[in-house]
Parts: C-alpha cells; structure tokens; sequence
C-alpha cells in the first residue's frame, strides 16, 4: 500500500532531515529506498538525533557502499558478502546498504521480521511511504505481528528481536506471534552468540512494563542460558513502580536473564562477568541470611565488591532500605558506600618501613574498613590504628 498522505511525508521527512546525512539523496543510485528502524521510529516521534539509516538499492551493495565511503571519507565494513550488506560509519552515523531482495521492493520488505519494520520510504522525485503489510496500522495499535513464522525461522535472531522490540516501544505482542515465538525458542541456539549478546544489551537496557515481563516469564526465551534462583519479583515490581530505568537495572535485569555460564557462553567480557557475579553472590546470600544478619566484615565486603554496581543490589533490596541506601551511595565522601583509605601506601610504607605486598594490601583494607565504621575521624588517628595493627600482625616482628 503507497501512503500519499502529504502532511504525514512531510512530518517525516522533517524528522528525517536528510540535510544533516552524511549523504546526498542524489548519492543513492535510482529505485533507492529508506527501510527499517528509522522509518518505524521517525513515524512513531522517537527518532535519535543521529539514527541509523538502512537503505536498500537495486545494484550491487557492496561496490556501491566501498564507493560511497573513499567520497565521503567513511569507514566501509563488509557485513554479509552472501546478501550483500555492508555499512559505512562516519561522524557518528551507520548507514547500512543492502541489495534488494527478490524482483522488487514489496518482494524485499516482504522477507523482513515484523510488519512494523517493513515500511519503506521510496525516495524518488517525489518520495512515497510504501506499506505493503500494514505496519502503520500496527504502530497505531501498539502491537507487534511477525510477517511470518518462516521469515523469523530464516533468521532466529528476530524470535529475540521481537521481545526486544516489546520492551523498548512498549508494544504488546500479537496472539500469533507470540506463538511464532514460543514454538522456535531453541532455534536461537543456531544464532551466533556474539549477536545474541547485542540484542540481550539493548534489552536489558530498556524499559520493561508489565506486560514484558509477563511476556518473558511466559516465553523464557533465554532458558537455555538463564539463572533460576533469583527473587525477580522484587526487581519485577520495582522496575514497574520505578516507570523508568533506574541506573543500574540493566545489571540486574541480566543477572536474572543468563546464568554466569550463560553469559560466558554468549561472550560477555570477564569484567561483565565479574560484576554479575559478584551482584549474583550478594543477591543469594542476602536472599537466605537476610540483610541484618550480615557480619560487619562481610557488609564491608559486600560495599568493596559493588561499589559501582550497588543500584543493582538495590533493585532486590526489601522497600524500606531503597531511598536510604540509593541516598548514601550518591554521596561520594560515604566511607562506607564508597571505602577507601584514609592513608595511601607510600606513606605508610615510608613512615611505618613497611614493604609493598600483600601485608600492605591487608593493613590498607583495615584501615578503610576502621574509617568506614566510623572509629577515627583525623589522619593522625589512622597512623595511630596503622601502628597498632602494624605490630599486633606483622610477619616481621
């Protein structure tokens, strides 16, 4: 269906604004059309001030886009030499350029994962919105309808890319498609990891509503990799209640989606694996000790392994201890939320002749955990709890 709604192109087209493209219209080789996310998000008023652009062309996409970047000085990337893909980056756009599939447009967008990502804008002389599927009428309804089962078998990324979709529109799935979903969850398995790794981040930071997370309690998408014993009730409800992301749930929102042998698997890097299981640890043991029964060594512990990540641990905190702990974290000069030394080991190796290593390491630690409890308040007292402790435990004496 061709949308000639002229106020609707022009409303598009300023949103767009291809005077700030890193390309001419009249760079484009003839029959060239605007596809995918930016036409969805430019009709929704969600456009990012520099969106991706997905093209497609009629001639070969490969040499066109190697072309294209030695004129505009930008860096060209061979993405699928089969299907003939690649992408150009420059000044802080990617523009994607792929070779239209099948005898024309409607054959291409035809082959695409959701209706609401096959609108196309023809840019010709006098450029037209091109529906065949009826995915405006899905962005008014809020809902999101697979083309067809076949088309996301194609590709099993899109079985994800349909959740991932749901949580960062707001959209509701259709009956059908959530089936679609459900019945060919373990094709993801066929996916790279690598790629399922980039869709889990920008589903985890997203917004989830209610129906999401019913939706993925349902589906289970990622149960070949998920973690079972987390209190996701507690994180469920305050994404909820919160209404927006609070720092730090993507973290916790991907400790209760892939387990730490799952997030190896899909190749995360050994720091994110470290914070989740750190943030996994303190989550189980407050689970079963409760917050209040903590020692004081391992409360200290609890604060030097999640410093960064403790808006994470809060999202599983009980209510009552949320805002205060949030508010100690913001404040930096918390020696608690935030420990640290009051003496740095120079001058503690040059006062107390006290060798770097390990011993070093430990009288350190005891000092920003004496600070953090609050048993001396000046410099001067911290050399006296240095010495003391200095003697009390060193291996040279």
């Amino acid at each position: 269906m061709i949308i000639n709604d002229r106020l609707l192109l022009n409303d598009l087209f300023r949103d767009l604004n291809p005077k700030d493209w890193p390309i001419d219209i009249a760079d484009l080789p003839a029959g060239s059309a605007l596809v995918g996310g930016s036409i969805r998000d430019g009709l929704l008023n969600k456009l990012r001030h520099k969106p991706d652009l997905d093209f497609v062309i009629q001639t070969n996409a490969i040499k066109f886009s190697e072309n294209l970047s030695k004129k505009i000085n930008a860096t060209f990337i061979k993405l699928d030499e089969k299907r003939d893909i690649a992408r150009l980056v420059v000044n802080g756009w990617t523009l994607d350029f792929a070779r239209q599939a099948g005898e024309n447009l409607k054959d291409d967008l035809l082959r695409r994962d959701f209706r609401i990502n096959a609108i196309a804008l023809r840019l010709e002389e006098r450029p037209k919105i091109y529906d065949p599927t009826g995915g405006m009428d899905d962005l008014k309804r809020k809902k999101i309808v697979a083309i067809s089962e076949k088309n996301l078998i194609d590709d099993p990324l899109r079985i994800l890319r349909g959740f991932r979709l749901m949580c960062e529109l707001n959209f509701d799935l259709e009956k059908k498609t959530k089936k679609f979903l459900k019945n060919n969850i373990d094709k993801l398995s066929n996916v790279a990891p690598e790629r399922i790794k980039m869709e889990i981040f920008k589903i985890v930071n997203s917004k989830w509503s209610s129906s999401a997370w019913q939706t993925y309690l349902e589906l289970q998408l990622l149960k070949n990799w998920k973690e079972d014993k987390l209190p996701y009730h507690e994180l469920k409800r305050k994404e909820i209640l919160l209404g927006e992301p609070m720092h730090g749930s993507f973290l916790a929102k991907l400790i209760f989606l892939l387990s730490d042998d799952g997030l190896s698997y899909l190749t995360f890097s050994k720091n994110e694996i470290k914070r989740c299981k750190n943030l996994r640890f303190w989550v189980h043991k407050i689970t079963n000790l409760g917050l209040d029964n903590l020692s004081e060594d391992e409360r200290f512990q609890l604060h030097i392994d999640l410093e960064e990540d403790l808006p994470s641990l809060i999202l599983f905190l009980k209510e009552k201890y949320m805002n205060v702990w949030l508010k100690r974290w913001k404040d930096a000069s918390d020696p608690l939320f935030h420990p640290s030394s009051p003496l740095n080991g120079y001058l503690l190796q040059k006062v107390l002749k006290i060798p770097p290593g390990p011993f070093l390491g430990e009288l350190m630690r005891h000092l920003s955990k004496e600070k953090a409890y609050g048993r001396f308040f000046t410099n001067e007292q911290a050399l006296e709890v240095a010495r003391k402790w200095t003697l009390e435990n060193s291996p040279f004496l």
